[in-house]
């Protein structure tokens, strides 16, 4: 019977040494996961790191083109203003200096009427 209980703790201690090994080795693989799910994790914020500093440069760049649009088209407002009024004000004078020349000529034509007048009076 000794030889029984030999062998059953034989086997006993057969099963421990199996069960604790499967532990071991199922601490093993959760710790290789943890290990494996950090080093996607630090992967993937790395990874979003890049497009983030991507997107800044993209939307800088698209701040800078547009910015340049901007202002190309402000100055192209401005010149046509500036040309609108240059032509308004050489429109104005032309109309002031003929004015003035109507002016002058009905006074001259008023004033030449009137001494033909007072010509013709006199005989």
């Amino acid at each position: 019977m000794k030889r029984a209980d030999n062998k059953v703790s034989n086997d006993a201690e057969a099963a421990i040494r199996q069960v604790l090994q499967a532990e071991r080795d199922a601490e093993n693989a959760v710790r290789d996961c943890e290990d494996e799910a950090h080093q996607i994790i630090q992967h993937a914020q790395l990874r979003a790191k890049e497009i983030e500093s991507r997107t800044d440069q993209r939307i800088t760049n698209m701040e800078m083109r547009h910015g340049h649009k901007l202002d190309q088209l402000i100055r192209s407002i401005e010149k046509e203003g500036e040309v609108r009024l240059e032509q308004d004000v050489e429109q104005n004078v032309s109309e002031k200096t003929l004015q003035t020349v109507i002016e002058q000529l009905a006074i001259e034509l008023c004033q030449a009427d009137s001494s033909n007048t007072g010509a013709d009076e006199d005989s």
